[in-house]
């Protein structure tokens, strides 16, 4: 039986775990595989809040036995996806079994189809250094918000809005905690092809309202600051006091 809807862990894995007895659930990167099946879904999530939130997600999926594409940004104003922490976490991401995938943003794309392709292959080679993987997988970020492309990327990459996969999948959202069409679980048994897209931000062991979760991002950014602001105090303290010595 499938647990009350919400945003917890177990409502996301009751359904995943139902799901699985019917259908085949891949990443992105494997769509051209799970087309052959009568029944599958497509599962991906976007960071566009956090990493930390992502590798939870990620560590629970993998004792679930589910592969995912993470979408990571590497335009982001809450988490620096090149910095020692984030790669690190990256790759945990990756090792644990699930693709990554570039989260571009066409606010930062040149206006000319060659120069956005050739700085989407940049970003995507970026992502490829990070986690040590070919990077196929690409999605935009805000596409309901921002300008969307006018031309084709997908001889380079697959794109998960893109026509081949969403002229045969039901597009699932679960954007701001509100599922456009209803929650996921709705779907299950009324459509063969699904592609479910989820937020790790809004997830967690038991169901939070989104501005809590938000409060809570500031709450431990404020706390990264501080420790960044004690690291660096405690280096120019010991580097002053060497100093003063000579």
């Amino acid at each position: 039986m499938i647990s009350e809807c919400n945003f917890s862990y177990k409502h996301y894995f009751d359904v995943l775990e139902y799901a699985k007895t019917k259908y085949t659930i891949g990443t992105v990167k494997e769509f051209r595989k799970l087309k052959k099946r009568k029944k599958f879904i497509i599962l991906r999530h976007d960071i566009d809040y956090s990493l930390e939130y992502a590798l939870k997600l990620a560590e629970e999926e993998k004792t679930h036995g589910l592969k995912s594409t993470y979408f990571v940004m590497l335009h982001n104003s809450l988490y620096n996806a090149l910095s020692e922490e984030s790669i690190s976490i990256i790759k945990k991401i990756s090792c644990l079994g699930h693709d990554i995938g570039l989260h571009y943003d066409t606010i930062f794309l040149p206006k000319s189809r060659s120069d956005a392709l050739r700085t989407i292959k940049k970003e995507a080679a970026i992502l490829e250094d990070v986690c040590g993987k070919e990077i196929i997988s690409v999605a935009q970020h805000n596409p309901t918000i921002n300008p969307k492309l006018k031309y084709d990327i997908t001889i380079n990459f697959l794109d998960a809005r893109s026509p081949e996969i969403t002229n045969i999948c039901r597009y699932l959202s679960d954007s701001i905690q509100n599922w456009r069409d209803g929650c996921m679980c709705n779907h299950i048994d009324k459509e063969d092809k699904l592609q479910i897209l989820t937020h790790p931000i809004w997830w967690s062991n038991q169901h939070k309202p989104r501005d809590h979760i938000l409060k809570e991002i500031v709450e431990k950014e404020n706390d990264r600051i501080m420790r960044i602001i004690k690291s660096y105090r405690q280096t120019y303290t010991e580097y002053l006091k060497q100093n003063s010595k000579k």
